[in-house]
C-alpha cells in the first residue's frame, strides 16, 4: 500500500508540473503527461486490487467470496490494465522519439489531433480486449490462467518489447554515425536530451517488466517447471513479480525530477512553496 500511496504523490505532482509550467507544455511531452496519468491510475485502482487479490489468497488458493463477485470482474479487467497501458504508451513513445530523431523538421509539425488519435487507440484497444476477457472468464467459467491467455499477453509484451528495442537501436545508430549532425538549434538539443530521458524511462520500464515476461513464457513453454515450486515458493515469487511490475509505474516521476532541471525545480518549488 505504501508503493501505491507513493505512486499516487509523485505522478500528481509530476502532472502539476507539466501542466502549470509552460515550457513545458510542447506536443513532445503530451504522452509524457499521459504516462503519468496512466502510472497515477495504477497506483489508484490496480494497485488497491491486486493488494486485496494477494490478500484473498493463502498461498494461491482463493477463499470464497460470493457477495462480491463485482469485485472479481474488477480485479480481472482493472488489475494490471493500467501498468499494460503504461507499457503501450512508452512503445508510441519511442516511435514518436525514432521520428523526431530521423525527420525532426516535419515533426515540428504533428497536430495535436493526431495525438488525441493514438491517446484514443492506446486507451480503447487494451479495454476493449481487457473487458472482453474478463466478461469471457466470469461467465463463461474460463481459467484467468489458460494456455491462450497467457499466449495473447506474451505475443503482447514480447511485440512491444521489441519495437522498444528496435526503436532505440535505431535512434543510437542515427546519432552515432550520421553524416549530418541535426542538433545544432536549441529546439534539437532539448529534444535530444529528452530522448535521452525518455530511454532511461523506458529502460527502467524494460527491466520491472522482464521478470513478468519471463514467467508468462514459463508458463507458456515450461508450466511443468512451474508446477514443481511449492505453493508457497510460487506464491512469493509472484508477489516479487507483482511489487516490480508495479515499481515501473513508480520510478518514472523520480528519472523525471533527475534527469530534467525545469521539472526538477518546479518540483523544489511546489514542494517548498517558493515564489
Amino acid at each position: 500500500m505504501t508503493e501505491c500511496l507513493a505512486m499516487v504523490i509523485l505522478n500528481i505532482i509530476t502532472i502539476i508540473v507539466f501542466v502549470k509550467q509552460r515550457q513545458l507544455q510542447r506536443r513532445s511531452t503530451y504522452l509524457i503527461i499521459h504516462l503519468a496519468v496512466v502510472d497515477l491510475l495504477t497506483g489508484v485502482v490496480s494497485g488497491p486490487l491486486q493488494i486485496e487479490r494477494i490478500g484473498s489468497n493463502d498461498h494461491l488458493r482463493e477463499y470464497n467470496r460470493p457477495d462480491i463477485s463485482y469485485l472479481l470482474i474488477l480485479e480481472r479487467i482493472f488489475g494490471y490494465l493500467f501498468p499494460v497501458i503504461s507499457f503501450l504508451i512508452l512503445a508510441f513513445i519511442s516511435v514518436e522519439r525514432v521520428h523526431a530523431t530521423f525527420c525532426p523538421f516535419r515533426h515540428r509539425f504533428i497536430t495535436r489531433r493526431f495525438y488525441r488519435l493514438i491517446t484514443a487507440v492506446i486507451w480503447l484497444v487494451p479495454l476493449a480486449v481487457r473487458t472482453a476477457q474478463a466478461l469471457m472468464i466470469h461467465f463463461f467459467s474460463l481459467s484467468s490462467n489458460n494456455f491462450n491467455t497467457s499466449i495473447i499477453y506474451l505475443s503482447y509484451f514480447v511485440v512491444l518489447f521489441v519495437v522498444i528495442c528496435v526503436c532505440y537501436v535505431l535512434i543510437y545508430l542515427k546519432v552515432r554515425f550520421s553524416r549530418y549532425p541535426q542538433h545544432h538549434g536549441a529546439a534539437d538539443l532539448r529534444e535530444r536530451k529528452l530522448t535521452s530521458t525518455l530511454f532511461l524511462v523506458t529502460l527502467g520500464s524494460l527491466l520491472t517488466i522482464l521478470p513478468t515476461i519471463i514467467f508468462i513464457s514459463l508458463l507458456v513453454f515450461h508450466f511443468e517447471f512451474l508446477r514443481s515450486f511449492s505453493r508457497k515458493s510460487s506464491f512469493n515469487f509472484l508477489l516479487v513479480m507483482d511489487l516490480l511490475f508495479f515499481t515501473n509505474s513508480l520510478i518514472n516521476p523520480i528519472i523525471y525530477a533527475v534527469r530534467m532541471p525545469k521539472v526538477r525545480a518546479s518540483l523544489i518549488q511546489l514542494l517548498f512553496c517558493k515564489s
